[in-house]
């Protein structure tokens, strides 16, 4: 293999349900990429197996892992000190608070599957319960913050240093879009390094490996279909708990919508 096609490894953070496994084959789609899903990480850093750190502190060369990680100094150093550049994406707080209720009672080991199958417990109850947020039924499971601060949570890495940030709406809205992010990205991965044969040739590779089908989590993947789902009351409750978080992520200019 080319030595100028190597790439030293990577991190890819993610908030749950905000296109994961849609970067994920984008990634893959750049020739001799690897990710092995058992590697990744969640929550906080000082909650993390020392296998799974010692897994990532051994990546090797043109290998990435991902991660639904909470931004905070400690994985910033982490990061920082194996030099691995950043990579993260988001998406509409409420297409993901709507993708999530679907996905949680698919998961048994969540903490809050238990809660989301309760029943009588409701999709609209589990919406609810994501915006403002409560304690599991089940016994010592950690509470469930409000929207808000959940998402905040790890939405903070956009305004950390050296962070590649992607918006998943940019990935689907239109082949323009798709494609400028896509630059954007192969030059933060290779910077001042030369990209094999051409950057175009590289996104097309990355564009090319896309197959919904195959993402085990991919439901609808749309933009804006929180707005089959929240009724008058439930976009009032997300209005209230979500404070001035569409408009300081670009979502929204303010709270009338």
């Amino acid at each position: 293999m080319s030595k100028s096609i190597e790439l030293d490894p990577f991190v890819m953070i993610s908030i749950p349900k905000s296109g994961t496994h849609l970067l994920k084959q984008i990634l893959l789609g750049i020739p001799g990429m690897k990710h092995y899903p058992d590697k990744g990480m969640f929550g906080h850093f000082n909650n993390q197996p020392k296998l799974q750190l010692s897994r990532t502190e051994s990546l090797e060369k043109n290998e990435f892992v991902n991660g639904h990680v909470f931004c905070s100094d400690d994985w910033d150093a982490f990061f920082t000190k194996l030099n691995m550049k950043k990579i993260f994406v988001m998406r509409d707080p409420r297409d993901v608070v709507v993708s999530y209720a679907y996905f949680i009672p698919t998961l048994p080991i969540h903490p809050l599957y238990e809660t989301f199958t309760q029943k009588g417990f409701t999709h609209r109850d589990r919406i609810k319960f994501l915006i403002e947020g409560g304690q599991p039924i089940t016994p010592k499971k950690p509470y469930q913050p409000n929207v808000e601060e959940w998402y905040k949570s790890f939405s903070e890495w956009k305004n950390r240093p050296d962070v590649f940030t992607i918006r998943f709406e940019d990935l689907i809205s239109s082949e323009k879009s798709r494609n400028l992010v896509l630059h954007h990205l192969v030059k933060f991965l290779w910077g001042e390094n030369g990209v094999p044969k051409s950057r175009a040739w590289m996104v097309g590779n990355m564009i090319n490996n896309i197959d919904p089908a195959t993402s085990p989590t991919f439901r609808k993947g749309t933009i804006g279909g929180w707005q089959e789902e929240f009724d008058h009351e439930l976009k009032k409750l997300f209005k209230k708990e979500s404070g001035n978080l569409l408009a300081s992520l670009g979502y929204e200019i303010n709270s009338n919508w």
